[in-house]
C-alpha cells in the first residue's frame, strides 16, 4: 500500500472539526500540526481507540471552549457511551493524540522504580535447650519405688468471636416508588433529565413521539439499560441527589437543553452547585457528630 492510500485509510478513521464561536463546527479534511493554531478549538474523533479529543488553544475565546465542550458531549451521545471525551489544553496534549498528527510528546515521563529495598530481618539466636535433670537413687534393700512424674498442661483459652449486633436495614424505596418520585419532581428550566442511577441500576431517558390530530406530542420516560464496562466521567452533566428517609435513593444527571441560551444556563448551574455544597456540608456535620 502506497503513502497516499495509507493517508486515506487514516483519515477514514478520524474526523476533525473546527469549533466556531457562533455554536457551529466545520469539517476539516486534514490533521497535522499546522492546524493547531492557538486561537482555535478542535474536536477530533478517533474511531480506532474510541476517543473524542477536545483540543483548546491557549488564546482561544471562552465562548469557543464552552461550545466545544457541549459539542463533544453531544457527539459522545451520538457515537455511544463506549467513546471517551478527552479534553486537552495547548502544550499539554496526550501522547496518543500527538501520534495521530505525527508529533512526539515533549514531556518525558519519569521512570518508576519497581524495586523495593527491604531492611534485613533481625536474626534471633536459637534458644538453648534445658539440660535434663539428674536423678540420684540411693541403693536400698527395699524394692525400687516407681517414680511417677506428673506434668501440668497449660490451660488454653479460646477467644470466642464477637458477633456484631444486627444493623437495621435502611428504608430503601422500590424501583417503582423511585420512578414515581422522579416523575413528580420538576426539572430546572433549561435542563433535561438524561440518566438516573438507583442502587446498582442505570436508567436512561427514552423519547417517543406521537401525532394526534396534527399535533406532535413527545413523551419522555425512564427505562433500565445495561451500562457499558469501564470508568466514566459525567462531563457536561449536573448531578442531583434524591435523599429520603436518611438514604440516598437516586442520583440523576441533568443536561442542558439546546433550546436555552448560554446566559440563562450559568445562573442555574451556580444554584445547583450551591445546593450540592449544602448537601456535602450536611454529611460532614453528621459525621463530626458521630
Amino acid at each position: 500500500m502506497d503513502i497516499e492510500k495509507c493517508e486515506k485509510v487514516i483519515m477514514m478513521s478520524l474526523l476533525v472539526y473546527d469549533v466556531k464561536g457562533d455554536g457551529e463546527i466545520d469539517n476539516i479534511d486534514q490533521l497535522d500540526k499546522s492546524i493547531l493554531s492557538s486561537d482555535r478549538v478542535l474536536i477530533v474523533i478517533a474511531e480506532n481507540n474510541k476517543k473524542i479529543y477536545l483540543w483548546k488553544g491557549k488564546n482561544s475565546p471562552v465562548r469557543k471552549k464552552f461550545v466545544g465542550a457541549r459539542k463533544a458531549a453531544a457527539l459522545r451521545t451520538e457515537y455511544g457511551f463506549g467513546y471517551k471525551v478527552v479534553a486537552m489544553d495547548e502544550s499539554d496534549e496526550e501522547a496518543d493524540f500527538l501520534a495521530l498528527i505525527g508529533m512526539k510528546p515533549s514531556k518525558v515521563p519519569k521512570p518508576i522504580s519497581t524495586s523495593v529495598e527491604r531492611e534485613p530481618l533481625p536474626v534471633t539466636p536459637p534458644t538453648p535447650e534445658p539440660e535434663p535433670a539428674l536423678i540420684t537413687v540411693e541403693p536400698t534393700q527395699e524394692p525400687e519405688p516407681k517414680v511417677v512424674v506428673k506434668t501440668s498442661r497449660p490451660k488454653v483459652t479460646v477467644a470466642q468471636p464477637k458477633v456484631a449486633a444486627a444493623q437495621p436495614e435502611p428504608n430503601i424505596l422500590s424501583e417503582d416508588e423511585i420512578m414515581t418520585r422522579l416523575d413528580k419532581i420538576e426539572v430546572p428550566q433549561g435542563f433535561v433529565r438524561e440518566l438516573v442511577i438507583s442502587g446498582h441500576s442505570l436508567y436512561a431517558v427514552k423519547e417517543s413521539k406521537t401525532i394526534i390530530f396534527g399535533k406532535e406530542s413527545i413523551e419522555r420516560r425512564l427505562e433500565r439499560v445495561n451500562p457499558p464496562e469501564g470508568i466514566f466521567l459525567a462531563e457536561d452533566f449536573i448531578p442531583r441527589v434524591l435523599v429520603e428517609n436518611g438514604v440516598v435513593q437516586a442520583v440523576e444527571f441533568l443536561k442542558e437543553s439546546p433550546e436555552i441560551g448560554y446566559s440563562s444556563v450559568e445562573p442555574l448551574k451556580e444554584e445547583m452547585v450551591a445546593h450540592l455544597r449544602d448537601l456535602v456540608g450536611a454529611f460532614k456535620r453528621e459525621k463530626e457528630k458521630g
